[in-house]
């Protein structure tokens, strides 16, 4: 089903960013998005794919969403922005599993996050499971983040290559995850990067890349870099490519 969903806690969006989240082939939508107000001259922007079933991903990814509002709102200008962000997935990932020992249908559920967290002419990313951040610098496609994944480590190791990864039947194991055990959560924060003029930097969940390959995103951005609608051409192009998970884009264009 090709319906576009707008999941987000601060709607007025500014003209360098826009979304796309559409359910797909799958009965619910469990993918999530945050786009946070401009504070400080900062902004925060992910996405989370919840995972579990019966729409436990959906509260795992809707309560990431919940706990980074909530704390962005009340973020200082004197707050290290690593720091923040980790503390802040502890928090998510304490109340995933706080959920799940009340309630044992949400004993598994969990949720990705990828994103950037903006400040100034400078950009952090944060990942943990398999969706991803790109950055187009108006010539290039660059993966800022690197998947948590089973076919990643097989990558890493030389066993497959990227284009066999594509296909690959465990493409969809995660290997870190915000609602497994903390001691195993792996958090991935990079930065600070410049961002110069023009940039864009891209926030999927993998109903996105796990039906595009990244030559097939290259030639959309490319077409797009410079207009609106980017979001909805990529959503539309992983569905029509026959994506069978919910697919959600989150597009940032970063103008001096």
């Amino acid at each position: 089903m090709l319906e576009k969903l707008k999941k987000i806690f601060n709607s007025n969006q500014s003209q360098n960013i826009e979304s796309s989240s559409i359910i797909g082939r799958k009965t619910n939508q469990e993918d999530c998005f945050y786009i946070s107000e401009s504070k400080n001259n900062q902004r925060l922007v992910f996405v989370a794919d919840g995972v579990g079933g019966h729409s436990h991903g959906e509260f795992a990814s809707n309560k990431t969403v919940e706990i980074f509002n909530e704390a962005f709102s009340h973020i200082s200008e004197k707050e290290i922005i690593p720091d923040f962000l980790r503390n802040t997935v502890y928090q998510a990932a304490r109340a995933v599993l706080e959920q799940g020992n009340q309630d044992n249908e949400y004993k598994n559920c969990g949720t990705t996050i990828s994103g950037f967290f903006i400040t100034g002419n400078a950009y952090y990313t944060i990942n943990i499971g398999d969706s991803r951040v790109y950055l187009w610098n108006c010539q290039t496609l660059c993966r800022e983040t690197h998947d948590h994944s089973i076919v990643q480590q097989l990558i890493d190791s030389g066993q497959i290559t990227e284009a066999e990864a594509f296909t690959h039947p465990k493409r969809n194991i995660m290997t870190s995850a915000i609602g497994q055990d903390l001691a195993m959560m792996k958090i991935d924060i990079q930065g600070p990067r410049n961002l110069e003029h023009g940039d864009i930097l891209m926030a999927f969940s993998d109903g996105v890349h796990d039906a595009l390959t990244d030559e097939q995103i290259f030639q959309i951005v490319k077409h797009y870099q410079n207009t609106q609608g980017l979001a909805d051409a990529l959503t539309t192009a992983a569905y029509n490519a026959g994506g069978k998970d919910n697919i959600t884009a989150v597009i940032y264009r970063f103008f001096e």
